[in-house]
């Protein structure tokens, strides 16, 4: 009962300083997806230090050398997109009323043409929300840049006592636990290892090929939606949909032809990421039918828009790693 009390406690004070974790929570996540390439280093007779170093020049290089060249052209897009962003609404509205005004002379029943106007309203509002959550979105990025600036520092520690945090959690736990303990992370990180670093390896090279696509069919905001795309790529069946969406709506309101040429484009990487790139990069499958899948992304959204649809298939899919070895030691 102490030990539950406690327990509850602890999850309390943890809920009441939240959002002070997110810096050690992003520090908690860029420590899991390096450790990997550390301890492959580690294992080549590198020493920690030195392997966490080498993964930090490597990471910062990248970030540094492809910062510089697309910062400018980000900076620009959303200047851009901000001024923008009153005339995109008022075209969309304009559009509307142009599709309304065309079935409300049609011969349409009365009842069918009240709920065309219905789904108008609330595909508008939708439309508006989505905006309004990208634009929220890159205010809190920039409103928490101190945290992310932090988050590094973090994650170095992290890796650095990796093995030594490991071993004091686990004299935590009594001795008949710990080997089963164990294996439960290792099954843990094997379907988490396929869900986030190979999801996330994915959805970056979708988010370039949508960038230089975009760009070559010259639609507007070309690395804002590229950078989009990645992020909903991430999100099981629908977030190929949710990140094409912004294109094609741009497209609708230049020309019924653009807008065929962006279909087709996300149509193909849509084909080539299916076919080629996911099976090569995450392989086997993480033991989910795709319907459960789809239901707890469904869930996901329900609880937690956008945020829970990204977490609801990591959550299940350790649920389910979770259930196999309670089963397994209550039998």
């Amino acid at each position: 009962m102490l030990i539950f009390f406690l327990i509850m406690v602890c999850f309390y004070f943890f809920w009441m300083v939240r959002n002070a974790l997110y810096p050690f929570l992003i520090g908690l996540f860029l420590s899991y997806l390096l450790n990997p390439a550390v301890c492959y280093l580690e294992n080549k007779k590198i020493g920690r230090v030195w392997a966490i170093i080498a993964v930090y020049i490597l990471l910062f290089s990248i970030v540094i050398i492809g910062g510089s060249k697309l910062l400018a052209i980000l900076i620009r897009d959303l200047q851009s997109f901000a001024q923008d962003l009153p005339s995109m609404i008022e075209n969309i509205n304009i559009l509307l009323i142009k599709v309304q005004s065309q079935y409300q002379n049609s011969a349409l029943p009365y009842y069918l043409r009240l709920a065309i106007d219905d789904a108008l309203l609330l595909l508008l509002g939708d439309v508006q929300e989505f905006i309004g959550e990208v634009v929220n979105g890159i205010i809190n990025l920039i409103t928490h840049s101190l945290g992310l600036a932090i988050s590094p520092i973090l994650a170095f520690y992290l890796l650095h006592d990796w093995h030594e945090i490991k071993s004091k959690l686990l004299l935590l736990v009594p001795s008949q636990w710990r080997g089963e303990l164990i294996s439960f992370w290792r099954d843990v990180d094997k379907v988490l290892g396929g869900i986030i670093r190979g999801q996330l390896i994915v959805a970056c090279i979708i988010g370039i090929f949508v960038t230089i696509g975009l760009f070559l069919l010259q639609v507007k905001f070309a690395l804002i939606i590229g950078i989009l795309a990645a992020l909903f790529d991430i999100i099981p069946y629908f977030g190929p949909i949710i990140g094409a969406s912004p294109a094609v709506m741009l497209a609708i309101l230049e020309s019924p032809l653009l807008t065929l040429k962006v279909i087709l484009l996300f149509f193909i990487i849509q084909q080539i990421e299916g076919n080629i790139i996911h099976p090569k990069i995450i392989g086997e499958n993480i033991g989910l039918h795709p319907l459960t899948v789809i239901f707890f992304v469904f869930v996901g959204g329900e609880m937690g828009g956008i945020i829970g649809m990204l977490l609801g298939v990591p959550f299940v899919a350790v649920g389910k790693v979770l259930l196999h070895h309670i089963i397994k030691v209550l039998l």
